[in-house]
């Protein structure tokens, strides 16, 4: 996805914060649309974002039967 990217080219990208959805059984206990639909991310700057802290990432806390999610801190 990143291949002609600058920062791409020079390893300068990597992941900041993860998103996990640990389900109960092997096939999972929810369609992946449910799950994408509980993360928020959004930019809080009005110039161009320029650092991960131009970003926000939220979660919905509401519980959802048998799947924990978990949000990494950086």
């Amino acid at each position: 996805m990143f291949e002609h990217d600058y920062s791409a080219a020079r390893g300068m990208m990597s992941t900041r914060r993860l998103v996990i959805f640990e389900h109960g059984g092997a096939l999972g206990n929810k369609p992946v649309h449910e799950l994408f639909e509980r993360v928020a991310c959004w930019c809080t700057t009005e110039a161009p974002a320029r650092e991960f802290s131009d970003y926000e990432v939220l979660l919905d806390g509401k519980p959802l039967k048998g799947i924990i999610i978990k949000l990494t801190v950086e």
